[in-house]
């Protein structure tokens, strides 16, 4: 009986090895990586009297961005977001906006990045603090 359960166990142990040492082909699905539509990067900073908000975006199906703001807290979904500035996409990998007459205190960003077929991704949120003028 020992024999037999031995003789198994090996039978199941070279198959599990020979199925982990075969090859994938690099076309099959389990290789294959699909290119997520996101930011690389958000930040923002304050420039005079305003801020600089700049991004990085890796993919190049969007047509274009636009650069929203807010006084308000940026997780309320109630909260009024105001476009700054928008911006046609091009083969850059990284964008620039200005906000330049800003009303002090903390301001958050975010810039939406509209799709070639309408869908839209929203970054995430980046803080400045400004003085009063």
């Amino acid at each position: 009986m020992k024999t037999k359960l031995s003789i198994v166990v090996a039978i199941i142990i070279m198959a599990f090895v020979a199925i982990a040492a075969t090859p994938i082909k690099s076309g099959s699905p389990v290789c294959s990586k699909k290119v997520a539509d996101t930011f690389s990067f958000l930040r923002t900073h304050r420039q005079g009297k305003g801020a600089a908000i700049t991004w990085g975006f890796s993919s190049t199906n969007a047509s274009g961005f636009t650069v929203q703001r807010t006084n308000e807290d940026p997780t309320d979904p109630y909260s009024v977001w105001i476009e700054v500035e928008s911006c046609p996409c091009n083969s850059s990998r990284s964008y620039k906006a200005s906000d330049v007459n800003p009303f002090p205190g903390l301001i958050n960003y975010r810039v939406i990045a509209v799709m070639n077929d309408g869908s839209t991704v929203t970054s995430d949120v980046s803080t400045v603090k400004l003085m009063s003028h």
